[in-house]
């Protein structure tokens, strides 16, 4: 009996030290990272040390990479975390050899030190690369990352195809990655969430599901408009205020299930919408947030962290916030 005691207390003991490392981390995806009171007090609820900020990107034009979408500003507050710079890369940019991958390391690399530099007085120790690479792209992307890798503690992030089909997808050679939990559903079907959705979870991630990585789990904090035009090509608006179209009866007309139909032409959030189009609302609810995190809390996945993506005034008033860091 007491060797059974014994036996729980220390797997008590261990548990409780597993939650006392755990955290719920936050993303930052706009191109001003200045704060707001709310964002701040999100911060200090989840008692995050560590924050991943969108620096840049790198896309590829006229068969030439360069950087895009480069941050403007870094709000002083976030000296209070680590930060960790995020880079999203194209995958196109691996398919294109105008460059030596040697000289695309050091181009992303010292752009990164040069903004951290800026806003932190001091280098990056860590970096996280963004990039839903290919089996053509693998080799090139990978060789990548390996030299960054020389220079900076490196992750990436992970999609659940690349988790279900790691053998052909193959294993990044990185410190850790972020599973992203969201977009995991098609944007063009109105029958479906594509934010998340928990059936889809299922379907790539078993209970034996294993990866050789140590994962954060990235699970989203965000919505969108999806757009549909008459030749049922796709657009996205950032954020979902419902109201701006319940109330409209002038320009759109309810369909049901948060879906709606142009009536008439009208300006919004900066897009034309035109008569006809077709509007998906996206949210995420905590309900079907748990149970996506269930899913790949129970499987054989080596989970750290927990990342929300991402820090938005809009969004976490939207959602009761408090009850979701309590559930995950």
């Amino acid at each position: 009996m007491k060797k059974v005691l014994s036996s729980l207390l220390i797997l008590l003991l261990v548990y409780a030290c597993k939650k006392d490392d755990y955290e719920i981390q936050f993303y930052h995806w706009k191109s001003d990272a200045k704060l707001s009171d709310v964002e701040k007090e999100a911060l200090k609820n989840t008692h995050a040390k560590k924050t991943f900020i969108h620096y840049f990107d790198v896309v590829l034009t006229d068969g030439i990479s360069h950087p895009v979408s480069v941050i403007q500003d870094i709000d002083p507050y976030f000296n209070t975390v680590q930060v960790v710079p995020v880079v999203f890369i194209s995958n196109s940019v691996f398919k294109v050899n105008q460059y030596s991958t040697q000289n695309l390391v050091d181009k992303v690399a010292q752009l990164v030190q040069q903004i951290h530099q800026k806003y932190f007085n001091k280098q990056a120790l860590e970096i996280q690369i963004d990039c839903d690479w290919t089996k053509t792209t693998r080799e090139t992307y990978f060789k990548f990352l390996e030299l960054l890798k020389e220079r900076i503690s490196v992750s990436v992030t992970i999609r659940l195809h690349q988790i279900k089909f790691q053998r052909e997808t193959g294993i990044p050679p990185v410190d850790f990655g972020a599973l992203m939990l969201y977009n995991v559903g098609d944007l063009g079907d109105f029958n479906q969430n594509s934010i998340l959705n928990s059936k889809i979870v299922s379907q790539y991630v078993k209970g034996s599901t294993e990866y050789p990585l140590q994962l954060d789990l990235a699970l989203p904090l965000f919505s969108q408009v999806v757009i549909k035009n008459r030749e049922d090509n796709i657009r996205l608006i950032n954020r979902v205020i419902e109201e701006d179209f319940k109330n409209d009866t002038e320009h759109f007309k309810s369909l049901g299930k948060h879906q709606y139909i142009v009536l008439k032409k009208k300006l919004y959030k900066g897009q034309y919408l035109y008569k006809d189009f077709k509007l998906k609302l996206e949210k995420t609810s905590i309900e079907e947030i748990v149970k996506s995190n269930d899913i790949i809390k129970n499987s054989d996945l080596n989970i750290r962290n927990t990342i929300l993506y991402h820090l938005d005034e809009t969004e976490i008033k939207e959602l009761n916030f408090k009850e979701l860091i309590t559930k995950l």
